[in-house]
């Protein structure tokens, strides 16, 4: 199999930039969601950290 058969499916004919586009979409999509969960999950630890700490004391 050489390089460019390989590679035969990316053109997508008439329709590659609505493709190509949607997986840009998605791709960005799902990267913001995991970043936000990923940021909220850590500010979470911390505020029930600081929380559980000043019970304690």
């Amino acid at each position: 199999m050489t390089l460019m058969e390989y590679f035969s499916f990316l053109p997508y004919g008439k329709y590659a930039f609505y493709v190509w586009s949607a997986y840009g979409v998605a791709f960005i999509t799902v990267a913001t969601l995991f970043i936000r969960a990923r940021s909220h999950h850590k500010q979470t630890l911390i505020t029930l950290s600081n929380k559980y700490s000043r019970q304690n004391d």
